[in-house]
């Protein structure tokens, strides 16, 4: 090619590098918009989490899981409760001679208490009777 045909067709060149320059541009918004989506999903699910984390310290730090904490040592009879030891926010405890309907009981119980079980031990002593140690903190 030589430089006539290039002026011949200089307009068609400018027209043809604008649009090439538009698409580019709307591939680069496009890649935008959904960068920025995608960082705004991802900060209200941190939001979320971050949320739960407080509502889960104010429990924590609230009394009334000392008070369940406490009805722990209530839901069976005080001779099948061997060990019950509670300081600041740390619970130890240890059941014996546990029927399967006394085991579910306290089971359902500390599972649905808000603490951390850092350690549940359940063993059958005999045929009908469980013994369980459990540790936990909150």
């Amino acid at each position: 090619m030589n430089l006539m045909t290039l002026q011949r067709f200089k307009n068609e060149i400018i027209l043809l590098l604008a649009f090439l320059f538009l698409v580019a541009t709307f591939v680069y918004k496009l890649s935008a918009v959904t960068y920025v989506k995608e960082n705004q999903v991802k900060i209200n699910k941190e939001i979320k989490e971050i949320k739960t984390i407080v509502n889960l310290k104010k429990q924590w730090e609230g009394k009334e899981i000392s008070k369940k904490i406490k009805l722990l040592k209530t839901i069976v009879p005080s001779s099948k409760v061997t060990s019950f030891k509670k300081k600041s926010k740390k619970l130890s405890v240890i059941y014996s001679n546990l029927t399967a309907k006394e085991l579910n009981k306290i089971t359902n119980k500390i599972l649905n208490i808000a603490i951390q079980i850092d350690h549940l031990k359940i063993t059958k002593s005999s045929k009908n009777s469980y013994r369980m140690e459990c540790t936990c903190k909150w």
